[in-house]
């Protein structure tokens, strides 16, 4: 009953939503929103949610284990019951960020009814974490940190990246983690200048700088950290960006608070940038959201239709600021931070 009650209180929020944005109903059929909305795992389905019901359309594969778990109405969907059931309604929203042109053209053909974009419906609800979901994003955050730990240790000269991407991800599997949060991101010496990089052959030596950015999945979050380390002789270049990108973190973190726009963060790390002329060396954005993916919204960028969502009390971000320089390397350092009533918590102090 409290697990019912748990899911209830989700699709709840959900028709508030629908009702203030005027929707007469709206199709959830993005596996990660119906489980946010469920707790069901499936890898195709649809949610219709009205201000009133919601109504769950699954085929053969998952009707009757649907039926079984299930608090919501749930029908097979055929192509005939679909139409039925959608007879009624004049306006229907639909996730236009995840919706590809054939289910598009599939939705036309099951109903004549206004087809609405509704583009990530559920992204303003699933910002604001709850209390399950900060226990688990705080249970991923240390199997992510003993994990660091352990590839620190593991830093032997020699050892490739991907040696040791490899032996982080068989450390975290062994000890809870259900997969990766993504593909490590393993960078010795100038690869490190390389946001992005892709573990690969190049083998570790005297004066490399490290850099680790890493995640995990533990029961279905996410968590995300990046931390450098000099290998043997400091590169004193390297050291200087450090010591910027360090103070632009923690410029950033002296505003996370509610109440506080997004773009403001971005703002106050690039401030501390600008200050040494290296502004330009910042070449992605400071942050995003984490939660049952590694980047949800908002997105923490000084630009972009995020720059003026407010921070609020669950709200789950990193604050991740960079310097790079091409065939030298970066730095960058990233933390997860929980938006609290009064500022914030961060994952990996």
């Amino acid at each position: 009953m409290k697990l019912k009650n748990f899911f209830n209180k989700r699709i709840q929020n959900f028709q508030a939503l629908l009702k203030k944005e005027k929707i007469e109903g709206c199709i959830i059929d993005n596996p990660i929103d119906l489980f946010y909305l469920t707790g069901l795992r499936l890898s195709l389905g649809r949610l219709i949610v009205t201000p009133k019901e919601a109504t769950l359309f699954v085929d053969g594969r998952y009707f009757e284990m649907c039926r079984s778990l299930s608090f919501l109405n749930v029908q097979k969907s055929a192509l005939e019951t679909l139409k039925r059931f959608l007879s009624s309604f004049k306006t229907l929203g639909f996730d236009s960020e995840f919706t590809t042109v054939a289910q598009y053209e599939s939705l036309k053909i099951v109903t004549s009814c206004d087809l609405r974009k509704f583009p990530s419906p559920l992204k303003t609800l699933r910002a604001i974490k709850d209390a399950s979901e900060l226990k688990a994003l705080k249970k991923s955050a240390d199997l992510l940190w003993k994990g660091f730990l352990y590839i620190r240790k593991s830093l032997k000269e020699g050892c490739s990246e991907l040696d040791l991407a490899r032996a982080f991800e068989v450390y975290c599997l062994k000890e809870g983690a259900s997969k990766l949060a993504f593909e490590p991101i393993i960078a010795f010496g100038k690869n490190s200048a390389i946001p992005h990089h892709r573990a690969g052959s190049r083998r570790l030596k005297k004066g490399d700088l490290v850099l680790i950015d890493i995640g995990v999945v533990v029961d279905y979050y996410c968590s995300d950290m990046t931390r450098v380390l000099h290998f043997g002789k400091k590169n004193l270049e390297l050291i200087h960006l450090e010591k910027i990108v360090r103070n632009a973190h923690q410029a950033a973190l002296n505003l996370c608070k509610p109440g506080i726009k997004v773009k403001e963060l971005d703002l106050a790390a690039r401030e501390e940038m600008k200050k040494e002329g290296l502004e330009d060396l910042f070449v992605h954005s400071l942050g995003h959201g984490v939660g049952l993916e590694i980047h949800e919204f908002p997105r923490v960028r000084k630009e972009g239709d995020d720059q003026d969502v407010i921070l609020a009390p669950g709200m789950a971000i990193t604050i991740e600021p960079g310097l790079y320089i091409s065939g030298v390397g970066g730095v960058r350092y990233e933390d997860t931070i929980i938006i609290t009533s009064k500022g914030y918590i961060n994952l990996y102090d």
